[in-house]
């Protein structure tokens, strides 16, 4: 049945770091294997979802909430499509969460939340989905900020470990080499023996220990390069014709289709959700059933 997802995305200038924050309902919608820059906080309150985080695989349920560290590939469905699952996400930026783990949990060394991703745990769940709502619906940003340490510190008190460990693989040279040359030259067509290049290996090589550190291949992981750099623009109330060109799509209709493919919804409703919090007469939508995102 077609137009059954119901999904809003935005980013909200007014919190930290310009968090981006998600309510969904998900029924055909499938997310392709995709990893993010920051920390991922998914909270369950209907049906099923099926996942997949790195070399784990799960099914989350109401009541149970998942948090992905960054860089983690992960991707999701419906377990039972005519059932679908209804969620809501915080993505909050490392160096947020470090601040909240120097409050909460004290000492030094990295912000780690343990082999088990997914966890039961119907009292946190409600303590987030409430602050979802708040940073939603309010329009103080002084409430907003409240809510959001509030429950991303809950969570960090209750979960939260501190560990000492190396950097991750991704940002060790010479594959912290291959992303760096991605980074920066993103917004134009790049070759593979270029990016070989600037690592310092063959092109087979680099196909190979690329997927092997990130869990994505050298165009997957550009794609999600020009997809952060298009939500970026698209925030600040850039079109989406300038921003395709900008972030290094073919055109409009290429970042849209992979826009799409990405996040659930298209780059104008993404636009239009973040500007919305960009006035002082933001968060307009009432609280309810996620909106469409056609």
């Amino acid at each position: 049945m077609p137009g059954r997802d119901r999904m809003r995305l935005w980013r909200d200038p007014s919190l930290p770091a310009g968090l981006d924050l998600l309510r969904a309902s998900c029924f055909d919608h499938s997310y392709p294997l995709h990893s993010h820059d920051e920390f991922v906080v998914a909270v369950f309150s209907r049906g099923a979802q099926r996942h997949r985080v790195a070399r784990h695989r799960g099914v989350a349920s109401a009541g149970m909430l998942l948090v992905i560290p960054p860089g983690e590939v992960h991707a999701g469905e419906a377990a039972e499509p005519d059932r679908g699952w209804d969620y809501c996400a915080f993505y909050p930026p490392p160096g947020f969460l470090a601040d909240l783990a120097d409050d909460r949990l004290g000492g030094a060394g990295g912000l780690d939340f343990g082999a088990q991703l997914l966890r039961h745990d119907a009292a946190m769940s409600r303590v987030l989905l409430r602050a979802h709502a708040v940073l939603e619906r309010s329009r103080d940003p002084l409430e907003k900020h409240c809510a959001l340490a509030g429950a991303l510190g809950a969570l960090v008190a209750r979960y939260g470990e501190r560990t000492r460990g190396g950097a991750p693989p991704s940002s060790r040279a010479p594959i912290g080499d291959a992303i760096a040359f991605l980074e920066a030259h993103h917004h134009r067509p790049v070759r593979v023996g270029e990016v070989a290049a600037a690592a310092g290996l063959s092109e087979f090589h680099l196909m190979r220990v690329f997927r092997a550190a990130t869990g994505l291949s050298v165009h997957h992981y550009l794609t999600q390069i020009r997809l952060r750099r298009a939500k970026d623009l698209l925030a600040r109330g850039v079109g989406a014709a300038e921003t395709a060109v900008a972030a290094g799509f073919f055109d409009q209709s290429h970042l849209i289709n992979r826009f799409r493919a990405a996040f659930g919804v298209t780059p104008g409703r993404f636009a239009a959700d973040s500007l919305s919090y960009s006035t002082p007469s933001g968060a307009r939508m009432q609280a309810g059933p996620p909106a469409s995102s056609t």
